[in-house]
Formats: C-alpha cells, sequence, structure tokens
C-alpha cells in the first residue's frame, strides 16, 4: 500500500508550504472580499500588501467563505502557497 502523500497548491514547488492567514476587517470602504476590476476588494488589496511585504509577485489567496459589499469579517481565513515560511512579522507588517 503506498503512503499518501500532501497534495500541495500548484506553485508551491518541491518543499513549498502553504500559508494560512487569519484575519479580520472592517468592510465599510470595500466591495466585498472577491477581487473585482476597478473596485476596492478586501482579496485584491491584502494580495497586493502580500507582495510589497513579501517581495514577490501577488500570490493568489484561497478563502474560506467571502463577504459582499460593506460586510466586516472577524476570524475570515485565507491561504497561499508559498516557497519558504513567511516571515514572523508578517502579522505586524501587513497591519
Amino acid at each position: 500500500m503506498e503512503s499518501a502523500r500532501p497534495v500541495l497548491p500548484r506553485g508551491t514547488g518541491a518543499g513549498g508550504v502553504v500559508s494560512r492567514l487569519l484575519i479580520q476587517y472592517d468592510g465599510t470602504d470595500f466591495s466585498g472580499w472577491a477581487r473585482q476590476p476597478g473596485r476596492r476588494t478586501v482579496q485584491s488589496e491584502l494580495e497586493r500588501a502580500l507582495a510589497v511585504v513579501l517581495r514577490r509577485d501577488e500570490p493568489t489567496l484561497t478563502v474560506a467563505g467571502r463577504t459582499d459589499t460593506g460586510v466586516h469579517a472577524r476570524g475570515q481565513v485565507a491561504s497561499f502557497p508559498a516557497a519558504a515560511k513567511p516571515p514572523a512579522d508578517l502579522a505586524r507588517s501587513l497591519n
């Protein structure tokens, strides 16, 4: 019997990791979670910030739920593939 191997998201490569974010936000000034052309969304802002902090191309976030325009969130989970473990001060850097 073969041992089960974890399936990594596309782009993580050998030895890659999946980073989990536990986030909360005030959605008042956002057009919901999901990326939308020409609109300010939580996903697009967070992906842009991650690219700056991690000094890489914008990661594509996978989320465990979405919010509508103006809706707040607490305890929302998102993840993204990374080549290495993110820096310990990632949360502080994104705030």
